[in-house]
């Protein structure tokens, strides 16, 4: 007889960031969706539907998180001009408000990805001790980002 797996419904956990930098701990949001999706065993699946900000698993420490951003500032500096930037040349994706934030998206392929998968264990995220999951915005502020969280796997007995 084959394991049922159970796909839990997506959730959208939506967060309001308070500046240009910033490390979002979300780890306790997610695991709320694990344990809402009631399952003993499976994978979360994390995305962050942004191209100037994304996700990542770090450590919560503060002083690890003033490294990334001076790291960040030094390797895709916010005062660099951008060909992203550039009004006179870009024509593809605009919007009429565009925002000038080359530097933004430069960060988000260094320091982030949009998505990630992480196992589920005993009915818990399986992080490691030190590890806590991160939204960083890198591109703030904003009034609101969405990560969309879905679980699936064995389900509890």
């Amino acid at each position: 007889m084959a394991t049922p797996v159970v796909l839990g419904a997506a959730e959208r956990l939506m967060l309001r960031t308070d500046s240009a930098l910033q490390m979002v701990d979300i780890t306790e949001r997610v695991a709320a969706a694990v344990r809402k999706a009631d399952l003993e065993e499976g994978l979360v699946s994390v995305f962050c539907p942004h191209t100037s900000c994304g996700l990542a698993i770090t450590e919560a420490e503060d002083g690890h998180h003033r490294d990334l951003a001076a790291v960040l500032e030094e390797l895709a500096p916010e005062g660099r001009a951008w060909d992203h930037d550039d009004l006179t040349t870009r024509w593809q994706n605009l919007e009429p408000d565009e925002r000038r934030n080359g530097w933004s998206h430069i960060r988000h392929l260094l320091a982030t990805s949009p998505s990630l998968v992480l196992p589920v264990l005993d009915g818990a995220l399986a992080l490691g001790r030190w590890q806590a999951l991160f939204l960083v915005e890198l591109d703030g502020p904003r009034p609101e980002r969405t990560v969309v969280v879905q679980a699936w796997g064995r389900p509890a007995s």
